[in-house]
């Protein structure tokens, strides 16, 4: 990070505080959030969710970058913990996060009239997490939300937007909290801490070489938590590929789960692309097929095939060459 980085964050945390963090705190049982992996759609469904009236958010409080103090809670770049197991410094930060106590963080961009005013006045709050997923039990064993909505996305999608954005939800455990591309060493270590992971799989993975492979890694231990994870669940799903092309559809499911109304807005946001999105992509969310067919382009054929050999390892092949994923089976698991 630059020095006028640095001076920009300080000053950007000042402010947050001073409209944020002081102000009475969130009642948790309002709080909303979304837990997906870097670049699966997360903000643009925050922003969809944030068009509910006295809603404003948080982004990213587990980034170092921005909240240093995540790090000191115990926070890593992926945390992986079962969800019997105590931690009192990890439920703590959280609890602070989920009532508005925890560092919210605007960014520069974001510094329009209407952004400022909400974050004055809403009394309610949305969370939005990359690296979450593999802690999503944990945390629902924990916290008596009013919403978890986990998304999920074709793992080449994903893959192929990380690439292109260097937005891997990767961090140093010192500062600078720089991100980084996660090495093999790296995340054969996180996998050898989810207990329920077998053998064959660890195996597998000290195997891998190329880049596309560490992130279809990733990727697969992000969403097997989860998709593994025992049934009744207290989130809602949310398949990416169904939000697109079938968006309506999908709004009306997803805000009856919080038994909310629908403002237009919600239905603005469903067809313009985040605000993180790439201006040379921002016109593809126009047409369904041209936004989820994209990686098919920016991918090789033999880094489709790297990433899906890897996700088929997994048993999470419900996501293939085509560009929507079986949704027969991914319903089974979700």
């Amino acid at each position: 990070m630059s020095e006028l980085e640095k001076q920009s964050a300080k000053i950007i945390k000042k402010i947050d505080r001073l409209l944020f963090v002081n102000k009475n705190k969130v009642d948790i049982r309002d709080t909303i959030i979304i837990v997906g992996t870097p670049r699966s759609g997360s903000t643009w469904f925050m922003e969809i969710l944030s068009s509910i009236p006295n809603y404003t958010y948080i982004f990213e409080p587990l980034n170092p970058t921005y909240s240093p103090d995540s790090f000191k809670a115990g926070f890593y770049s992926r945390t992986y913990l079962p969800p019997n197991k105590e931690w009192a410094e990890g439920e703590e930060y959280l609890k602070k996060v989920f009532t508005a106590q925890a560092f919210g963080f605007i960014r520069p961009y974001e510094y329009k009239m209407e952004v400022i005013m909400n974050r004055i006045l809403a009394k309610k709050l949305i969370v939005k997490f990359i690296r979450l997923t593999r802690l999503l039990p944990w945390v629902e064993s924990r916290f008596q939300l009013r919403g978890i909505f986990y998304l999920i996305r074709h793992p080449c999608s994903v893959i192929a937007s990380q690439l292109k954005t260097n937005v891997f939800g990767y961090h140093p455990i010192n500062p600078p909290y720089s991100g980084i591309f996660p090495n093999l060493k790296q995340v054969v270590d996180e996998a050898k801490k989810i207990d329920f992971l077998e053998e064959p799989l660890i195996k597998r993975l000290q195997k891998i070489k190329t880049r596309e492979e560490i992130l279809a890694a990733v990727w697969c231990l992000d969403n097997l938590v989860p998709l593994t994870s025992p049934k009744p669940h207290k989130w809602t799903s949310v398949i990416y590929e169904k939000m697109v092309d079938d968006g309506r559809n999908e709004i009306k499911r997803v805000f009856n789960s919080i038994n909310e109304k629908i403002p237009d807005s919600a239905y603005k946001h469903l067809r313009e692309p985040s605000m993180l999105t790439m201006k040379k992509d921002r016109k593809t969310i126009e047409d369904s097929n041209i936004q989820l067919s994209k990686w098919k382009k920016s991918l090789s054929k033999k880094q489709i095939e790297n990433i899906l050999s890897i996700v088929s390892d997994f048993g999470l092949d419900f996501y293939t060459n085509d560009i929507i994923p079986n949704y027969k089976i991914l319903n089974s698991k979700i």
